[in-house]
């Protein structure tokens, strides 16, 4: 649905780099018409066309999370909360899955996500010794932060088929006691055996974990995101039904996972582009490595104290390798997850061969999470005009880990949005939720600051502006779906997509631009979020 509106008396962050002076915007039929003075704006109002007076607030580009799990966002809102904070320990997280279990029939299923070691005072991950005497009768599975680690109680263990004498899976590893009996850590691809092993949820599930993740991020000033993996045909059908419907919330812009379908989507003729401005078909995707934090990301040298230990390839280098530039040569664009220096040297170099093979001069291959960077590193994305799309809340909320496991010369270019500016290099902002919190102003206020939510300063050199960061969470998501031209600034002709915010963004001092609310999100010139109380 498309709507007229007025917003004037306000100062406008256009999603340009540079200030702006201008007060005002005008939507007509659900786009920009005018971005100017208050008297601009208003030549534009016809007869029962409402206008907002902003005083003084700001406004933007209605925010691009150029990287997150949609669907995930909303099945996390039915899941048992173990983010650090509110948990401070694991005790806390074991009563709240006890509570769980008291309102959950025997044999269900009881998932649970967030937490991180490192900022628990137990400095460990739980166990299923912690889990079993609460839920001796359900499973339990409970993610970590990252989603590449997770816990899994006896029963959980049981129906993934994992015991002691269960190999560690290609890709992935069984944490064991002193006796080699699983400890209920799983990484990686036995995290995903666990997984597999809770039921899938229906085409209608998926619909409403939409639909409740649209209004979260409405709430967020989100109006557009990029859906980090299709995998099944009943994901793309909830997608695809509630476009038909008109009820699909967000701007979706979908990553295709390719490990075993890459043929099927060429088959179908699908390509990087098909959809429209509410749903598109995105970049061909692989997973090449893990996390940081859970000592998966795959590293050229080992992880601090653990000599032996370089991270994880998820599948034999060259195969990925070879799936990527099979990607390119069909005509899609390319991403990967990639964190660690070597799994994003192996992603460059693929790209760096596909380009070789079949030159492209707009290719927008993406480097999803771009992690820990090096010199060399940063000189070849400059070359071959790589997009990187760095977690930029990451370091508000993992620094902590980073620092432990990495020590801190590695991660000296670790998510650098100076660095990336002043090499031209475009890097669209993301949150890669729910592994955080889906906020932009807390990513926008981690790249003014560099802060951690401990109050920890890293590399304040990498520091940028108030006009650069809303530019990288908007401008830049656009750019890296090819969408430019469609959103990401406020000028004539673009989507009337507008965030209103609570205050003057100017009068903000950086540390508390995060605390910053959202007081209204503006989808196609139609209020589609208001700010109640608070």
């Amino acid at each position: 649905m498309s709507s007229d509106l007025i917003l004037t008396g306000g100062h406008v962050l256009t999603g340009h780099r540079t200030p702006s002076d201008a007060t005002a915007v005008a939507i007509r039929h659900g786009r920009i018409a005018c971005v100017g003075t208050d008297h601009d704006a208003l030549q534009w109002r016809q007869p029962g066309v409402p206008v907002i007076e902003l005083k003084g607030r700001s406004i933007a580009p209605a925010f691009n999370d150029a990287h997150c799990h949609i669907m995930s966002v909303g099945f996390a809102a039915r899941e048992v909360d173990a983010r650090t904070p509110p948990n401070q320990t694991i005790q806390d997280i074991v009563d709240r899955i006890a509570e769980r279990t008291r309102t959950t029939d025997p044999g269900l299923w009881i998932l649970a996500r967030g937490y991180d070691q490192a900022r628990l005072e137990d400095q460990r991950h739980p166990t299923r010794d912690d889990l079993d005497p609460v839920s001796p009768n359900n499973p339990v599975l409970i993610v970590r932060a990252c989603g590449h680690v997770s816990v899994a109680n006896s029963k959980a263990l049981e129906a993934a088929g994992i015991d002691a004498s269960t190999p560690d899976p290609e890709g992935g590893t069984i944490d064991r006691d002193a006796n080699g009996r699983p400890t209920g850590v799983l990484r990686e691809e036995a995290n995903k055996m666990a997984r597999r092993a809770v039921p899938e949820p229906t085409v209608e599930e998926i619909r409403e974990a939409l639909l409740l993740a649209g209004q979260e991020y409405y709430s967020q000033g989100v109006t557009s995101a990029a859906e980090a993996g299709i995998r099944s045909a009943d994901e793309m059908t909830a997608y695809t039904s509630l476009l038909n419907e008109g009820r699909l919330p967000l701007r979706s812009y979908l990553m295709m996972m390719i490990d075993e379908r890459l043929d099927q989507l060429l088959d179908l003729g699908l390509r990087t582009g098909f959809g429209d401005d509410m749903l598109r078909i995105g970049p061909a995707k692989i997973f090449l490595d893990g996390s940081i934090g859970g000592r998966t990301a795959r590293m050229s040298q080992p992880y601090e104290g653990e000599d032996d230990n370089l991270g994880l390839w998820m599948q034999d280098p060259q195969l990925m390798k070879e799936k990527l530039i099979e990607a390119h040569l069909a005509g899609f664009q390319c991403c990967a997850h990639a964190i660690g220096d070597a799994a994003i040297n192996l992603l460059l170099s693929a790209f760096e061969e596909a380009l070789e093979q079949a030159p492209r001069a707009d290719h927008r291959h993406r480097i999803e999470h771009s992690s820990i960077l090096r010199p060399d590193l940063l000189d070849r994305i400059q070359k071959i005009g790589a997009i990187p799309i760095p977690g930029t809340t990451f370091l508000h909320s993992f620094q902590k880990a980073y620092v432990a496991n990495l020590g801190m010369d590695r991660i000296r270019y670790a998510y650098a949005m100076r660095e990336f500016l002043n090499r031209g290099i475009v890097a669209a902002a993301s949150t890669d939720a729910p592994v955080v919190s889906t906020s932009a102003m807390i990513g926008i206020k981690t790249m003014m600051t560099r802060l951690s939510e401990e109050g920890d300063e890293l590399y304040a050199e990498e520091k940028i502006t108030l006009e650069e960061a809303v530019h990288a969470y908007t401008w830049a998501g656009a750019y890296a779906s090819f969408e430019e031209h469609l959103k990401g600034t406020l000028e004539p002709g673009k989507v009337g997509d507008v965030v209103v915010l609570e205050t003057d963004l100017r009068g903000v001092e950086p540390p508390e631009m995060g605390s910053v609310k959202v007081d209204a999100t503006v989808m196609n010139g139609e209020i589609v979020y208001q700010r109640t109380s608070g």
